[in-house]
């Protein structure tokens, strides 16, 4: 039986399920080779994700568009645009809350970290706002899908804590704002996310102790940001729905 024709909630279990297994077993190898302690071993631990996202790619047979790579040419300059401001918001909260200054002396563990958050990147956008975006809107709506992949990835970053969670469920809804109101995901992949998970790595900062009350304001602003995306993109689609007809 096609996979498609499959329960929706076994085929949703599935999406779910595989990466966490692709993840594990990435987890396991570098524990058996000995070398989960090594600047390399989220490397490998990654490339195993993103194994099992491709595995996913080929199981649901996902298409350029609903992985968010098609490129939509109506839609392009929008999406450069809403990647700019995000961009630009990151870059207010690095310089005036995290006060980056000086870059980092390079080492080895800096370019194994740059490395691997080029797999970490590619893996998180193609899994929630490629396939998992793709899977709950095709079932449901567009709003569902932003809601569901906003906490999916909340949750995914439980390790780091409550807060984590909080934080990242904001992320997620302005990341996934992009995909709503633009349909692609090219620019959240680089330099947005890349630049959200590498920057730390490549500049002094006070990363260890941020204001809270800066942490809250970073989540509000991402809040309010994504809100307007998506009040600007149902306003568009409500005008066009709007517009007579023409007849020939």
């Amino acid at each position: 039986m096609k996979i498609e024709k499959r329960p929706f909630p076994l085929r949703l279990l599935l999406i779910i399920i595989l990466p966490i297994i692709g993840l594990a077993l990435g987890v396991a190898i570098t524990v058996a080779l000995n070398i989960n302690q090594t600047d390399y071993s989220n490397l490998v631990v990654n490339l195993f994700y993103l194994l099992a996202c491709f595995g996913l790619i080929a199981i649901f047979k996902f298409s350029q568009q609903d992985l968010g790579l098609q490129v939509r040419p109506g839609q392009l300059g929008w999406h450069v645009g809403i990647a700019l401001l995000i961009f630009i918001l990151y870059l207010l909260f690095y310089l005036f809350v995290i006060r980056i200054s000086a870059l980092k002396p390079f080492s080895a563990a800096m370019g194994w970290g740059l490395l691997t958050n080029v797999i970490v990147v590619l893996a998180e956008e193609l899994y929630f706002r490629g396939m998992v975006y793709s899977f709950v809107e095709q079932r449901f709506s567009a709003r569902v899908a932003l809601v569901v992949t906003a906490v999916l990835f909340g949750l995914f970053h439980a390790q780091q804590g409550l807060r984590g969670i909080i934080s990242k469920t904001f992320t997620g809804w302005l990341w996934g704002s992009v995909r709503y109101s633009s349909g692609m995901i090219f620019l959240l992949i680089f330099p947005v996310h890349y630049a959200f998970n590498s920057i730390w790595l490549l500049f002094e900062g006070n990363w260890n102790n941020p204001p809270g009350w800066a942490i809250y304001l970073l989540a509000a602003g991402e809040f309010l940001l994504g809100l307007a995306i998506v009040l600007r993109q149902d306003r568009k689609v409500t005008i066009h729905e709007q517009l007579p007809v023409s007849s020939s």
